[in-house]
């Protein structure tokens, strides 16, 4: 049996911790407000495959430094990553595995950074999870998840035992874990994706099934996928071949009503992942040397529309 901290009880977070305690590991999660008070009185619920159930996941608002983790889960939002990088503060002479689940491409380097002692591993989470109403849904695919360092970390034989051990219990907990040796170019590949469509399809005022429909939409999402794509090749991230045709043919299949979780937040005025994601692309862009045109043009398409980009 492992000792897991997952900071966020979220829809991945709230997963992930029901999940693994399932499997017998002594598991806390790390909540705030109204969602600590509905895990505390009814525990995760869980809806999969059509059945729901109630999972009774340990939660608090805070870490106990007296019982440290043997590996810990970030699964905040991104906006929310310097918070949870302080829930886990009183931790900081543990050395633990860390894994990070966040969208965006910086969260694991940025974890290294706050805890240099920890065995950081960024991660890519494969599955449609959503809360809903208190309750965790996750639908369609199976939850799979990608998981490995960044490339230019020493290679370090006890932190490749840690995250051996976290893919192992993952898996034994039904999440089949697979690790790479460099996790960036997943992270590159899902933001080319998240960082584009979730500007586009609100920059137009189109859901996010009905960018492809739009002939000036579809044409900007293509260009400013081109645009990320040549910022990552810049910065010596090798993306996946024709990653670009495959991003468009999956959108391509989504139904009309769809839409993203920054598109979401983006139009209720809420506070949102777009600085990490949309909005980063012109810092990248900077950064390699290189124009962000497309991804100017759709920031001041956002703008103009009178949506909350702080």
């Amino acid at each position: 049996m492992s000792r897991y901290v997952i900071v966020g009880a979220g829809a991945i977070g709230s997963f992930l911790g029901a999940r693994l305690h399932e499997a017998g590991h002594d598991v806390l999660l790390i909540a705030r407000g109204e969602r600590l008070e509905a895990v505390r009185g009814a525990g995760v619920r869980l809806s999969e495959g059509g059945a729901e159930r109630q999972v009774r996941v340990p939660a608090s608002a805070a870490c106990d430094p007296a019982s440290p983790p043997d590996h810990a889960i970030l699964a905040t939002k991104t906006f929310q990553l310097e918070a949870a990088l302080a829930l886990l503060q009183p931790l900081h002479e543990r050395r633990f595995t860390l894994l990070t689940v966040q969208n965006g491409v910086e969260a694991p380097g940025i974890a290294q950074a706050a805890l240099p002692r920890t065995v950081v591993l960024g991660a890519r989470m494969h599955g449609f999870f959503e809360l809903d109403g208190g309750i965790v849904r996750h639908t369609g695919v199976s939850a799979t998840l990608l998981a490995g360092p960044v490339a230019d970390r020493t290679t370090d034989p006890a932190a490749e035992q840690a995250a051996a051990s976290l893919a192992a219990r993952l898996d034994g907990a039904g999440v089949p874990t697979t690790l790479v040796d460099d996790i960036r170019p997943a992270l590159w590949d899902k933001f080319l994706m998240a960082a584009t469509i979730g500007g586009v399809a609100p920059a137009f005022g189109l859901k996010v099934g009905q960018v492809l429909g739009h002939p000036q939409a579809s044409a900007m999402l293509r260009v400013a996928m081109e645009e990320v794509a040549g910022i990552a090749a810049a910065l010596g991230i090798a993306l996946p071949p024709g990653c670009i045709a495959e991003k468009l043919d999956f959108i391509g299949r989504f139904p009309p009503d769809v839409t993203s979780s920054l598109q979401r937040d983006l139009e209720a005025g809420r506070p949102s992942e777009f600085a990490q994601l949309t909005g980063a692309i012109p810092r990248f862009a900077l950064q390699a040397g290189l124009p962000s045109l497309a991804s100017d043009e759709i920031i001041a398409r956002l703008r103009a529309r009178g949506l909350r980009l702080d």
